[in-house]
């Protein structure tokens, strides 16, 4: 429709043009045989007579008579006084074209825009010598007005044809449109985890067949949805996605990584578990893991096993991590906090406290699925894994202990605080290894420990008092 009432208005300035050209041409010559006598004779009445009969014409802005040194001998109208720069100049170059029809086009100076009005000019010629020219200005404010007209007619018939254009394919496409949408906001569902999404509606046609297939998907990720939450809770979320994401490849094997391994357990807990019930033994070791646990997450962790009263956190593994030392100290100190915040509030119900010692070390380790076919586990194991394990052992209660190489890691000693403790002996090794007991983070990092621990507290707190209104 733009295209066709483009077109139709093109035709119509150019009917305009042609009419206003064939006026002025024609009124232009004839006023050129007039003035042919009145113009050798110097007769200025007949000359004046001459521009003031043609210039009755509404349309007509103004007429004159020129000679050929260029002077306007005879003029009606404000256009051909000889004053303004525009006429000097179509004056100028009239006088040194070949004769014949002329179309100037000039700003008015005082009555029109530009581009409104036009002259057309005609020589005078006697037994074909030219003795002057003649000039008629029309003014194309009628064209205008007209053409103004006629596009506003135009442009209201393409837009109500539009209107209804679009009202119909509106009217149209929303019967065509609306299971479309509702796959479109089941398939958002979906992006946003909402799996229970189904398509009720039984089609035969291609909608139908993509309702079905979207529902059989559906089903599908639901699926591997729970499954991919229930293995969550026995493997940590890195490793539960490490199995997910490569189900068709999953076989013993491993492979040499750099990585910190964290054990941590709880002292004295045999004569802990004496006294207390299976039941009471449980809730404890639940409260205390949940707690280590989330630590653990905070500081890009992975609880690869829980052993009775200890557990074991991997740093580096499976994700790569370039700061897995670090990350290992800070969880421990970390774990450190919680356990005393957690004991304080033991000691206010008047429960006793559970004590925990640490122990971590870093180095190449091997990390893959360990065990049979039938039964395996992603883990780690090697030499720096059984230190990390002793280091726990030698550590009393509430202590950090880690290895003299894990803690001239470059980033560990620039962000920890921690001094010598004792050297061990390992069966296999000859020399003894050095080991430093950790006190806590340097001034810089101490923001972010204490943002992870409020961080952990909080979440605790909001979990007990939902289960109190629950």
């Amino acid at each position: 429709m733009g295209l066709l009432g483009s077109v139709i208005i093109q035709q119509q300035t150019q009917l305009f043009e042609d009419q206003l050209n064939e006026q002025g041409t024609t009124l232009a010559r004839l006023m050129a045989k007039s003035a042919k006598e009145p113009l050798l004779a110097g007769d200025q009445l007949a000359l004046d007579g001459i521009t003031t009969g043609y210039a009755t014409s509404g349309s007509i802005v103004g007429t004159a008579i020129v000679t050929l040194e260029g002077e306007i001998v005879s003029h009606t109208g404000q256009y051909h006084d000889g004053s303004s720069i525009y006429q000097t100049s179509v004056l100028k170059q009239l006088m040194g074209n070949e004769p014949g029809s002329r179309l100037w086009k000039f700003p008015s100076a005082r009555r029109a825009s530009a581009g409104m009005v036009i002259s057309f000019v005609q020589p005078v010629t006697f037994q074909n010598v030219i003795v002057g020219y003649t000039m008629v200005t029309i003014s194309k404010s009628g064209m205008a007005i007209s053409l103004k007209k006629a596009k506003q007619a135009i442009l209201g018939a393409t837009i109500l044809i539009i209107l209804l254009g679009i009202a119909m394919a509106f009217a149209l496409g929303k019967q065509i449109t609306v299971p479309i949408d509702e796959l479109v906001d089941a398939s958002r569902a979906i992006g946003k985890g909402e799996y229970t999404k189904r398509f009720k509606e039984r089609r035969t046609d291609e909608i139908g067949q993509l309702m079905n297939a979207f529902n059989e998907m559906a089903e599908g990720m639901l699926e591997k949805s729970q499954v991919k939450n229930a293995l969550s809770r026995y493997v940590s979320p890195g490793v539960a996605q490490e199995i997910l994401s490569n189900l068709d490849v999953v076989e013993l094997g491993g492979k040499s990584i750099e990585a910190t391994v964290l054990f941590a357990d709880i002292v004295g807990f045999t004569q802990i578990a004496e006294k207390m019930k299976p039941e009471e033994l449980v809730s404890i070791l639940n409260d205390y893991f949940s707690l280590i646990t989330s630590a653990c997450e905070l500081n890009n962790g992975t609880v690869d096993k829980y052993m009775g009263d200890g557990v074991m956190l991997v740093f580096g593994a499976p994700q790569p991590d370039e700061d897995h030392a670090f990350h290992a100290v800070s969880c421990a100190l970390l774990i450190q906090r919680l356990i005393e915040h957690e004991n304080e509030q033991r000691r206010k119900k008047g429960l006793f406290p559970v004590q925990f010692r640490i122990g971590a070390n870093s180095g190449k380790m091997l990390a893959g699925n360990m065990g049979s076919r039938e039964r395996m586990e992603y883990t780690v194991v090697g030499d720096t894994v059984n230190l990390a394990s002793r280091l726990c052992g030698i550590a009393n209660k509430g202590q950090i202990v880690v290895s003299r190489d894990m803690y001239m890691n470059q980033i560990v000693r620039e962000r920890v605080l921690a001094g010598e403790y004792q050297s061990i002996r390992l069966r296999g090794i000859k020399h003894p290894v050095s080991t430093y007991l950790v006190e806590d983070l340097t001034a810089d990092w101490q923001t972010r420990l204490v943002g992870h621990f409020n961080q952990i507290t909080r979440t605790a707190e909001n979990e007990y008092h939902e289960s109190l209104a629950s």
